[in-house]
């Protein structure tokens, strides 16, 4: 409906209007890491494209776009970090245009969806703050809705834009290409038949090659990031074999709260759980075990170093703590919530929203540290995918063969 989209539209600018005069105009000091991203967005604004000698040696973890987006606004505007904040703040604006213009018409699931992008805590702090997160979100949105109205060259251009803003926005791709694997050999009868088929349906081809735009950055930096900040951040060699299952598990935590537990009291589905072992009784066997494992051998626990000292997980794990849950109580509570992300998301028919969630959870546990804030593009992504109901599993009729397009 048009007038719902309008009404929406209208009610947001009203509210970022609100939010920029009650933030004194984005004049406050510098937050946290502002204080070393305003830096290097001056750095990026003496070169309006940035040279192999800039982009090798920057002091920073992440992909370069946001710094040089922000290095244009030094360079027309000066060095007043207001205007990166202005900056950040129309991108997030820009989102929610996004999100709302693109939604179904008559979706039921508008308003639940819309308000759970909203309600995530980080979203806020990456909106009004020079972060670089929301950057990579408006890329990821965007590629999505690309490749749900069938634009793959423009998917693949715009995932490759999120790519290099933030490097494990790669698993949004690799997601799109999962999908259109599973849908090709669900549709094939051998694998001669598979394998033809993808040769005929060359939509997958496009989105491998946005994941593969992450080569150069790793061929540049010679490693995922330039190295002498990785070693500044203690995110060292030694630690780039290892691969932290606790932070998969905190990465599921962080989908439940923020995305299954209200997605499933606002909608009345608690029934798919509850049907969910009798249904498919092995793989909930086989989820129960891994989570078992997880929980006993690969707890739950913050990187400590002298670069990153905060004890917490996220927001989560500080709540926990703070409310006296702690030690295995605390992992065990953990264990149920990853278990039941994994209930909602995994079944033998997976989803577009299914292959995102196995996805970005599986990368993160090669994270730096835990935050709740690397799960925000996913959650964002679902939340989106949410009012489709193609790409909704929580039902009996979970097996898509196509996916939906946008009109």
């Amino acid at each position: 409906m048009v007038s719902r989209k309008l009404y929406t539209s209208l009610f947001v600018t009203v509210l970022f209007l609100i939010i920029f005069l009650l933030k004194d105009r984005f004049t406050v000091a510098l937050y946290q890491d502002e204080f070393h991203y305003l830096p290097t967005a001056v750095l990026f604004s003496h070169e309006i494209l940035p040279s192999i000698d800039l982009l090798k040696s920057y002091n920073e973890l992440n992909t370069p776009v946001p710094f040089i987006l922000g290095g244009w606004i030094v360079h027309a505007f000066g060095g007043n970090i207001q205007y990166l904040r202005l900056l950040t703040f129309t991108t997030s604006f820009l989102l929610l245009m996004l999100f709302i213009w693109n939604s179904p018409d008559r979706s039921k699931r508008f308003w639940l969806c819309l308000a759970g992008l909203m309600a995530f805590p980080n979203y806020y702090l990456c909106s009004v703050y020079y972060y670089t997160d929301i950057f990579a979100l408006f890329f990821v949105l965007a590629g999505i809705i690309a490749y749900l109205k069938r634009m793959h060259l423009g998917g693949l251009l715009l995932f490759v834009a999120a790519v290099s803003c933030r490097q494990y926005m790669l698993a949004f791709p690799a997601a799109i290409v999962a999908y259109e694997f599973c849908n090709v050999f669900r549709s094939s009868s051998n694998v001669r038949d598979f394998t033809n088929r993808l040769l005929m349906e060359k939509v997958w081809i496009y989105y491998a090659i946005a994941v593969l735009s992450i080569i150069p950055w790793f061929l540049l930096w010679k490693g995922p990031a330039p190295a002498e900040v990785m070693a500044q951040q203690h995110y060292d060699s030694d630690k780039l074999v290892k691969y932290n299952f606790g932070y998969v598990m905190y990465a599921c935590v962080c989908l439940a709260v923020y995305y299954v537990i209200p997605e499933v009291i606002l909608t009345g589905k608690i029934k798919y759980f509850a049907s969910y072992p009798r249904r498919h009784p092995r793989l909930f066997v086989l989820l129960l075990l891994f989570t078992v494992v997880i929980v006993v051998i690969f707890p739950a626990k913050q990187a400590h170093n002298p670069y990153f000292t905060w004890p917490y997980l996220g927001y989560i794990d500080q709540f926990m703590m703070t409310i006296g849950i702690s030690g295995l109580i605390k992992q065990l509570c953990f264990g149920l919530l990853m278990l039941l992300t994994l209930m909602r998301f995994i079944s033998p028919e997976f989803n577009l929203a299914g292959w995102m969630m196995v996805l970005n959870t599986l990368l993160l546990g090669k994270a730096q540290l835990s935050w709740d804030k690397y799960s925000l593009p996913v959650i964002m992504a679902l939340w989106f995918l949410t009012m489709f109901d193609a790409h909704w599993s929580l039902s009996e009729k979970e097996a898509v063969t196509k996916p939906v397009t946008i009109k």
